[in-house]
């Protein structure tokens, strides 16, 4: 009895080793960032001075990426305002006092309140207004993923022309160009029922032919004794060098995940679902990358668990169902890892 203590907690000691995780954590600007982010906010200063607003506006939202600061934003939305770009000044001021509140800081939160109402009845809108669900239905502005919980709603552009468009698996796109009409207006554009595409269907593959397979018979118990111990033990190697090659696999398609995410959330997205098409992009690609990651910690989970399993029986002789393991992958485009707990 004393001995299969022991072995127990050996196993556990095991178990907890190769519990894995991967976190990804947003880290402070290095020293470069922020030696860069100070060159950009000053070469900003400077085109402004000169009156070259649009070169000096995307100066100052650069280095708002790599040191976001107050001053920053202030001086982004007020450059966005001077020239023109009413909705993304309006966005930057609300901005400017959410990190003034965050900061405790209430006079900087009350002036860019200000700036921020100030601007509010100049906003010319923008509604997309959908008539027929189709499945699949996809509606972007500008290249953006317009949310489908956004759709009629009248929402605040920058004056202009703004491109929307509308797809479908199976339909023709839709897409046509809004131009605005003035402070205080709303456009609407109605997004008609999407036609079918011949085409589209004729190139769809035919479905496979499916159906439940019968169970088939459950597979004899390992033998007793020396030799089927020694073969759980090897199996139980094999077994956790696939559970910890797929931990890893997930773990590298987690960083990349987050990695497109991030620089999708900084560069090129206004909000987490209103995005630029380079912002669409890199948005899917964090997508597909983070369903590997979580197939790849499923496998892994297993896998290490199986492993654990099969080397605790091994090292216990005839009592396998005393061991058992419970496995939970946690996958999201903000990082990964698995939670391994066990009873020996």
């Amino acid at each position: 009895m004393t001995r299969h203590r022991g072995n127990s907690r050996a196993a556990w000691c095991v178990a907890a080793l190769l519990s894995l995780s991967a976190a990804v954590a947003r880290a402070e600007p290095s020293a470069d960032q922020a030696a860069a982010a100070e060159a950009l906010f000053r070469e900003g200063r400077e085109l402004v001075a000169k009156g070259k607003l649009a070169e000096a506006c995307p100066k100052f939202a650069a280095s708002q990426r790599l040191d976001p600061g107050y001053g920053t934003q202030w001086n982004l939305a007020d450059c966005l305002e001077r020239l023109g770009r009413s909705a993304s000044a309006w966005a930057a001021f609300r901005e400017a006092a959410d990190m003034a509140s965050r900061a405790g800081q209430a006079d900087r939160e009350a002036k860019a309140t200000r700036r921020a109402a100030d601007l509010e009845p100049k906003l010319e809108r923008l509604s997309i207004a959908v008539s027929a669900l189709a499945d699949g239905l996809v509606v972007r502005r500008n290249g953006a993923v317009l949310d489908a919980g956004a759709w009629g709603a009248a929402l605040p552009v920058d004056p202009g022309q703004h491109r929307v468009e509308a797809t479908a698996p199976g339909k023709k796109p839709f897409s046509v160009e809004a131009q605005t009409a003035g402070p205080g207006k709303v456009v609407t554009v109605e997004v008609p029922p999407l036609e079918d595409d011949p085409a589209a269907a004729a190139a769809a593959a035919p479905p496979q032919p499916g159906g439940a397979a019968e169970p088939g018979p459950a597979a004899p118990p390992a033998p007793a004794g020396d030799g089927g111990a020694g073969t759980r033990r090897t199996l139980s190697f094999v077994a956790g060098g696939v559970g910890v090659a797929g931990v890893v696999t997930g773990s590298i398609f987690g960083l990349v995940a987050s990695s497109r995410w991030n620089r999708a959330q900084d560069e090129h997205c206004r909000t987490r679902t209103l995005c630029d098409a380079q912002g669409v992009a890199l948005v899917d690609d964090a997508g597909r990358a983070a369903a590997l990651s979580n197939v790849g910690f499923v496998v892994g989970g297993i896998g290490l668990a199986a492993g654990v399993a099969l080397f605790v029986t091994s090292l216990g002789g005839d009592e396998p169902a005393a061991a058992r393991i419970v496995v939970t992958p946690a996958v999201g485009l903000a990082g990964g890892g698995l939670e391994l707990q066990g009873r020996f």
